[in-house]
């Protein structure tokens, strides 16, 4: 009887015991997450990116590097397998593509649809997920085996036919993302991971500008 005893008194000590709070984090509400974007003013990163597909026996793996400015100078580059290269500066927009070695500027008309793409990004990188008029941002907070990280839904049910989500996984170090997430519509996933960030370092002009 004194064990019994013993350990129902512990657990009521326990029971008692005053709630430990948690630990605030940067990206707890919207207006911490703009508040520490705010302070990241420019990023320099690799990146590696896997699709896979139902239909694939193996997944296309991509490597490239990606370089971000304030207040919207963007350039994300792959370089492998293929070459490709996205530059924007100044509200002009780039697509190009490196045939033998040479870049030439992609003309196939996409380059509408990267406008909307590269304005998303923009809006990631600003940590202004509520500005969106293409995706719905809900805040997931972590649990077992995922980190936190926002979650964008299409406001478009076409565009749901092609992304069903995107997810955005939070770092450590506030005002950045480590990895993001794309879900297709049926068995699709794009999974992108940054490697090697660098925060906050002098970018010259021409690395948002056309190779010559």
């Amino acid at each position: 009887m004194a064990v019994v005893r013993t350990v129902l008194v512990a657990a009521l000590l326990l029971a008692l015991r005053p709630a430990v709070a948690a630990t605030p984090t940067w990206y707890d509400d919207w207006a911490s997450i703009r508040k520490a974007a705010a302070g990241i003013k420019s990023v320099e990163t690799s990146f590696v990116q896997t699709r896979t597909l139902k239909i694939l026996t193996k997944p296309l793996v991509s490597r490239g590097l990606m370089a971000f400015r304030r207040p919207n100078d963007l350039r994300w580059e792959y370089q492998s397998p293929l070459e490709t290269l996205l530059v924007a500066k100044g509200g002009n927009i780039q697509r190009l593509i490196k045939h033998g070695t040479t870049w030439v500027t992609d003309a196939s008309g996409r380059l509408e649809a990267m406008k909307i793409v590269l304005g998303e990004i923009n809006l990631w990188l600003n940590g202004d997920f509520s500005s969106s008029r293409t995706f719905r941002p809900e805040l997931r907070p972590a649990k077992a085996g995922q980190p936190a990280h926002v979650e964008l839904v299409p406001v478009d049910p076409s565009l749901g036919k092609i992304i069903s989500r995107i997810a955005l996984y939070f770092s450590e170090r506030p005002g950045t993302v480590s990895s993001i997430d794309i879900f297709e519509e049926g068995e699709g996933v794009t999974h992108i991971v940054f490697e090697n960030q660098r925060f906050d370092q002098t970018i010259p002009d021409s690395r948002f500008e056309a190779p010559r």
